[in-house]
């Protein structure tokens, strides 16, 4: 083989390798949605029945946890998230994992990962109003 094969080969090899590259990229992206913020009031709500929820657990954990369930899909509404069942947070497809199994420690282990959940969901929000608030800083 000659040096302008060689070279040839090296840039083709070079240009399918950046290709592969981008559209791993692309595929990562894709599975993270573009969230719209919760309003303060939505927060403010949804931690309130949130608070509700986790008092509920130790009477009935498996009605907290189908309330659980419900309060995240609507946050997730809310947020204008695709709620198709395998573009949800990992913690909720873990949370329905663990209820499903049913017994107590199960459903323990479900309302945590609710819990967290919607401790992201609000964080989300918070996130992007500093960041929000920054850009107005610096305007």
């Amino acid at each position: 083989m000659d040096t302008a094969t060689f070279v040839i080969v090296g840039v083709i090899a070079l240009i399918v390798i950046l290709a592969l590259y981008a559209l791993a990229g692309r595929s990562r992206g894709a599975n993270r949605p573009v969230l719209r913020p919760l309003t303060t009031e939505a927060r403010d709500r949804y931690t309130a029945k949130w608070d509700q929820i986790e008092s509920r657990f130790l009477e009935v954990p498996e009605e907290a946890v189908r309330e659980a369930d419900a309060l995240v899909l609507a946050m997730l509404g809310e947020l204008e998230h695709p709620l198709a069942e395998n573009r949800l947070p990992d913690a909720v497809r873990k949370a329905r994992r663990e209820a499903s199994r049913g017994g107590t420690e199960h459903m323990r282990v479900a309302i945590l990962h609710y819990r967290s959940a919607v401790a992201d969901m609000g964080r989300i929000t918070e996130d992007r109003e500093r960041i929000a608030e920054g850009r107005r800083e610096t305007a």
